[in-house]
């Protein structure tokens, strides 16, 4: 019926069996366009739809190529309830062209080309956007951003962008050198919670509420110097979590506030 540059006909959701209509059958049926080349655009109006009743847009997401310069370009696949919450803004006409349309295939009218599947956003569009949402968190380096982001694309989509990539792993520089609170009290005779404690006193670090993805401490200017965030694994539970760690160096500036400090050889 139509070819990969024209507009796709109405399918079928493969997680609940509902059907769906492309932002693309939208347009053709109510002669919008569905591009950003003008303001009065089928895709900006889905988009300003879904954020005014809550929905997110990457549940609705979805992408098509373009045969004639093979570029790939956003859409987005409505349900019905959907689908007349939009067209409540457009005029009778268009209204009815849409609604007309899905009687149609209540009455099995219109045949379903498209193969069902689950709706998932693109993963190579979810992996920028929470790379994007990555950059904003503090004290988060790079490597730590690129994991963050393709785990969150793994549990969007299922699929991990690193590991199609061959990058099952990103080595932190340094990662073994530098020393949890835990390790320097076992070197110096303290425990964790003394250590923190006198980093804080000393004036290397600072105690900060915890995010989920956060640690419960942040290095003041003095302390950035010896100290490095690490992602580590939860101990319980899934993801990952950020650690405070120091330098080797710290054992011997906080040897002196151990409680039995050892003797120099």
């Amino acid at each position: 019926m139509t070819n990969n540059t024209q507009a796709i006909t109405i399918s079928t959701a493969l997680s609940s069996g509902a059907p769906t209509m492309s932002s693309r059958e939208i347009a053709e049926l109510t002669g919008k366009r569905h591009d950003n080349v003008v303001r009065d655009n089928v895709v900006r109006d889905i988009e300003k739809m879904l954020k005014d009743v809550g929905e997110g847009l990457l549940n609705f997401e979805d992408t098509y190529r373009n045969e004639q310069n093979g570029q790939e370009y956003r859409c987005y696949n409505l349900t019905q309830d959907l689908t007349y919450n939009l067209i409540l803004g457009y005029d009778a006409a268009r209204r009815l062209k849409v609604v007309r349309r899905w009687m149609e295939l209540e009455k099995g009218m219109v045949k379903i080309t498209t193969p069902s599947r689950k709706r998932k956003p693109a993963f190579d569009v979810a992996y920028r956007r929470l790379l994007s949402v990555a950059s904003t968190l503090p004290n988060v380096d790079e490597n730590q951003r690129c994991l963050m982001a393709a785990r969150g694309t793994h549990e969007l989509t299922g699929i991990n962008p690193l590991e199609l990539l061959g990058a099952t792993s990103i080595a932190a520089p340094d990662a073994e050198n530098y020393l949890t609170p835990t390790q320097i009290g076992e070197q110096i005779g303290m425990s964790a919670r003394a250590v923190n404690v006198t980093l804080i006193q000393q004036g290397y670090q600072v105690k900060v509420p915890s995010s989920a993805v956060g640690s419960d401490y942040e290095p003041t200017e003095k302390g950035k110097e010896v100290s490095r965030f690490f992602d580590t694994t939860r101990r319980h539970g899934k993801g990952s979590q950020q650690q405070l760690k120091w330098s080797p160096r710290m054992v011997a500036i906080l040897r002196p506030f151990a409680r039995k400090p050892e003797l120099a050889s």
